[in-house]
């Protein structure tokens, strides 16, 4: 039965005739009195009875309309609410995100008071994790969208445009190397050096630049998170190379950046469950979040496919 039957039907029970009922409505005269003759053909039932051009509510008309009003409200209520989820704009909207630690500190939470101020009736749920976990979370659907560095290492996960990053060198505040405006290998031959992501993709890259200028890397420490490895090095307990996004986390730390040549490229995207188109709340999360990442790292025009 449609919605706007039944709004017809209550415009007039509430106004009194056909023809207040259409102004409220908008619509003309004849159209009130098709659609309630519609709706009495519908219910089987004699809702008004006619008398001189006047619809005349009938005892079984007054017996329905607490319930027809009802069913209005409600179906008014379910336009609203998939209105909102159409704009991903809702509190029945729980968005689920799941990031590296190492985006939580600042990047993220810009990232959320912006898309709050816009999606304000939207609830955040946000988990934070290694990478490994981050895909586990969306395969098995207790995250929405979820940040990665790509290739990924599990099949069905959906990726959207690639945010590429390149590895700077961390040092504390101070040191020598901070006098320079780019640092090379050959720079870093006897500096202590906390690296991350033993016999991963990045690391065996870092490994290859090493071996490529005759050098040997002197691992003091190894880290699993660009947290530990910045934080380590605010300490004054060597130097890091890093991905200079996960590095504006820590710009708060007493560290110093500068380029590492040569170029070493990380690529990252925003990921779903391929099985499970994303929910409008989180389209308007990933383009903004890669609006914002892109405009953090000066490079808008790098945005690329993800094969």
């Amino acid at each position: 039965m449609q919605l706007n039957l039944l709004e017809t039907f209550r415009a007039v029970i509430e106004q009194g005739s056909t023809q207040a009922a259409a102004s409220t409505l908008g619509i003309t005269q004849s159209a009130v009195s098709r659609r309630v003759t519609q709706l009495e053909r519908e219910l089987n039932l004699e809702l008004f009875r006619r008398d001189k051009g006047r619809l005349v509510p009938t005892r079984e008309c007054v017996a329905l309309q607490g319930k027809i009003f009802g069913m209005v409200d409600r179906g008014q209520q379910l336009q609203h609410l998939a209105g909102d989820l159409k704009r991903g704009n809702s509190s029945a909207i729980r968005l689920r995100i799941a990031v590296p630690a190492s985006l939580t500190l600042s990047i993220l939470p810009r990232i959320l008071r912006q898309y709050l101020e816009a999606n304000d009736r939207v609830q955040i749920e946000l988990h934070s994790g290694p990478y490994d976990t981050i895909e586990r979370m969306l395969l098995d659907d207790r995250a929405e969208v979820g940040f990665l560095r790509i290739p990924v290492q599990r099949a069905g996960l959906d990726l959207r445009p690639s945010i590429e990053a390149h590895t700077v060198c961390v040092m504390p505040n101070g040191h020598p190397l901070t006098q320079k405006a780019v640092i090379t290998m050959e720079d870093l031959r006897a500096e202590p050096l906390i690296l991350l992501g033993r016999m991963r993709a990045p690391r065996r890259e870092l490994d290859e630049a090493f071996w490529m200028s005759g050098l040997a890397p002197n691992v003091r420490v190894e880290a699993h998170s660009v947290l530990s490895a910045c934080s380590l090095v605010a300490e004054g307990l060597g130097l890091t190379l890093v991905n200079e996004l996960m590095a504006r986390d820590f710009d708060h730390l007493p560290v110093t950046k500068r380029p590492l040549a040569p170029t070493l490229t990380h690529r990252f995207a925003f990921a779903s469950n391929a099985e499970m188109p994303l929910s409008q709340a989180a389209e308007n999360f990933v383009a903004l979040s890669s609006e914002i990442l892109q405009s953090l790292l000066g490079r808008n025009d790098t945005r690329q496919a993800v094969p």
